[in-house]
């Protein structure tokens, strides 16, 4: 199998193309990258060089075209621009078929904040991509902008108020009967548990994951790598779901071991045989 990786390359964070790259060929697939930009280190750093790559992503289309080159999955992540988010939208419509599995981690704020990548086009062409995909992995903030909420509004609700508010901005933003909504990090009103919450045609099911209280760069992408490619190995999204929570608490804690920083992102690399299967 064969999966396009549409995302950033950084440096320094453990996220992005750097999960990609491990997580798929640790899953069995090929990870064939194209890269938005080049960056020394992952957004929240206090100063990083960024390398803007826009119009690579419309070369590889037609080059890959021209190859009559098939995928399996295409997973799209960080976006610097709403032209590279056109240029993407225009990939995933180029090569999408019936068979193709298409993720979009729609990466456009977190904790009620806008990034930095953000603008009113991009949320605008973002939206357009949504509709495209199978599955997507909002945070509750980006579900919000999806949703045209005020992302600060969740903090409003707790317990199964908040469940039911995220259930019923998914069903504003699902772009059609069959599409998955995977929402990650939802606060639960247990201590050091975050929630995610899968939305699918039939039901919502909350999967619990342990927490530490720390913001780590990449968890999201790593989230969004191993949901895609436990769909793609046959899967079903409950018990994918539950591998990427175990995955990803499993490097947490491996990550406190080595006392790294939130933007040093997981200790990811020691874990990934819990992927093999």
């Amino acid at each position: 199998m064969r999966v396009a990786a549409i995302n950033d390359l950084s440096g320094l964070g453990r996220c992005s193309l750097a999960v990609d790259l491990s997580v798929f060929p640790a899953m069995g697939i090929e990870t064939c990258a194209v890269p938005t930009a080049v960056l020394s280190g992952q957004t929240g750093f206090e100063s990083y060089y960024c390398k803007d790559l826009t119009g690579v992503i419309s070369e590889y289309t037609a080059k890959y075209k021209e190859q009559n080159i098939y995928f399996d999955g295409i997973i799209t992540g960080f976006m610097l621009s709403e032209t590279q988010a056109e240029n993407s939208l225009e990939f995933i419509k180029t090569f999408k078929t019936e068979d193709t599995l298409i993720l979009v981690d729609p990466v456009l704020g977190d904790d009620g904040k806008r990034y930095v990548n953000f603008s009113d086009g991009l949320l605008g062409v973002m939206k357009k991509m949504v509709k495209e995909a199978d599955i997507i992995t909002p945070n509750m903030t980006e579900l919000c902008l999806l949703a045209d909420i005020d992302p600060e509004k969740p903090r409003e609700f707790e317990g199964k108020e908040l469940i039911d508010f995220v259930i019923e901005a998914g069903k504003r933003v699902r772009g059609s009967s069959k599409q998955i909504i995977a929402v990650t990090g939802i606060p639960l009103k247990e201590e050091h548990e975050v929630g995610n919450l899968v939305i699918t045609d039939l039901e919502s099911v909350l999967i619990k994951a342990h927490t530490n209280g720390v913001h780590y760069s990449g968890t999201g992408d790593l989230f969004a790598a191993v949901l895609l490619g436990g769909l793609l190995n046959g899967k079903d999204i409950a018990s994918v779901t539950k591998l990427a929570g175990d995955f990803i608490r499993a490097s947490v804690e491996e990550t406190e071991k080595i006392g790294s920083s939130g933007n040093d992102g997981i200790a990811f690399e020691r874990n990934l045989g819990m992927l093999i299967s």
